[in-house]
């Protein structure tokens, strides 16, 4: 637990500027309710090991709660915790911080009404994380920022762009210090726009990285039909690069099962009488993946780069393999896709293909509804019908830089 994070995501208020006559991160858009389209973005994070969200207060009795959580909970194996919300958006966050794991290092603050970040955003945020404890995300006012007077009649000054930006979500700051900070604003009855400025006034450094035009807050009515076309044409932006193309590659392996091994699959360690045999963990699913990304970006198989002989990868952790292939073609391009599944008579591989999700995603570093995997039984025909070994198939698709 010594590394992981945790998000807490506030979602307590009323939205009343919206319009609706319901709480926005309820208003359903392009097929979901917004709380959802962001939840779901947060725990597909592989760094993320949990969700807090502070929901409106009754929220239990709540229908329409209650189906967003069961839905959560059900597409995920990371634990999804809700409490209800306070008075004000800093009051839902300090309840929401009380129920983190104790011993977790980070905690990631980020709005329910910005379901737009990505997760190259997150990370530029985790990284200048870890160098200062805190860190949040901001773009560069692109209006002229004045102070009137409270008439609104006139002027009353001019503030220079040069030093502002206008701050986002995700914000990430150490368990520990955000702890301290809100205790200390709540001590002194004070009321902060944002968990950064609690972490300020402790005299802490927050380090701040650029943000993104589209990760806007969710708002005005018109916000939702600015929602409603980014996330309806993402798969076409997300693709839409200069000098790139799509690839797909298939990968297949197969190793026999033998007494005496371990049976490793996807990275996780299946209870069994017998594992694969192999040079290394002979992790079939692991294997197939990394044949798969090597043959969409033309890089030839894993025994080119792991050869079955050297004394170096003796025993190795084939999930190892797949996170240096994935670093190895990250210069070259990205991985858009794996959908992955396994022929084995047994043992049964369902209970695990949450947790091999994970591994992949991790590994990968791509979100975890990127990965797909699944598992089929041979019926009993053949080799593997008869439990003589496992199989795995890999087809995965990229975005290559280049024009081909």
């Amino acid at each position: 637990m010594k590394d992981d994070l945790w998000a807490l995501i506030p979602a307590a208020g009323e939205g009343e500027r919206t319009g609706f006559s319901e709480p926005k991160q309820f208003v359903v858009v392009a097929g979901k309710t917004m709380l959802e389209w962001t939840a779901e973005k947060v725990l597909a994070l592989p760094e993320v090991s949990g969700i807090v969200i502070a929901l409106p207060p009754g929220f239990e009795k709540d229908e329409k709660a209650g189906h967003i959580l069961a839905s959560l909970r059900q597409k995920g194996s990371k634990p999804v915790l809700a409490v209800p919300g306070g008075v004000n958006r800093q009051a839902s966050v300090f309840t929401a911080l009380q129920e983190v794991p104790k011993g977790v290092k980070w905690v990631t603050v980020h709005d329910a009404s910005r379901p737009l970040f990505t997760a190259d955003l997150f990370r530029r945020v985790l990284k200048a994380a870890k160098k200062v404890s805190a860190a949040i995300c901001g773009i560069s006012p692109v209006d002229t920022v004045k102070i009137v007077h409270t008439s609104k009649l006139h002027i009353e000054s001019t503030f220079p762009r040069e030093n502002m930006i206008l701050v986002q979500t995700p914000q990430i700051f150490e368990h520990s210090l955000l702890h301290v900070a809100h205790e200390q604003a709540a001590k002194d009855g004070f009321i902060g726009t944002d968990d950064s400025q609690l972490v300020e006034r402790l005299g802490h450094q927050v380090a701040v990285v650029p943000g993104e035009r589209t990760n806007i807050k969710i708002t005005f009515p018109e916000d939702f039909i600015l929602m409603e076309n980014l996330l309806e044409s993402d798969a076409q932006v997300d693709l839409d690069e200069v000098d790139g193309f799509c690839a797909v590659g298939c990968g297949f392996d197969v190793h026999p099962l033998v007494t005496g091994r371990k049976c490793v699959i996807g990275g996780v360690e299946i209870p069994f009488e017998r594992g694969l045999s192999g040079h290394s963990d002979a992790d079939v699913l692991c294997h197939a993946i990394c044949d798969a990304i090597l043959g969409a970006f033309s890089m030839g198989d894993i025994g080119k780069w792991y050869p079955p002989g050297d004394l170096r990868f003796k025993d190795g952790k084939s999930l190892d393999f797949l996170t240096d292939i994935g670093a190895k073609v990250s210069g070259s391009g990205r991985i858009v896709h794996v959908d992955c599944t396994i022929v084995a008579q047994s043992p049964k591989m369902q209970p695990h293909i949450e947790e091999m999700r994970e591994n992949i995603s991790r590994a990968l570093d791509i979100e975890k509804d990127r990965v797909s995997v699944k598992a089929t039984s041979p019926e009993h025909i053949g080799s593997l019908g008869r439990g003589e070994g496992i199989a795995a198939f890999c087809t995965a698709t990229v975005f290559k830089k280049g024009r081909g």
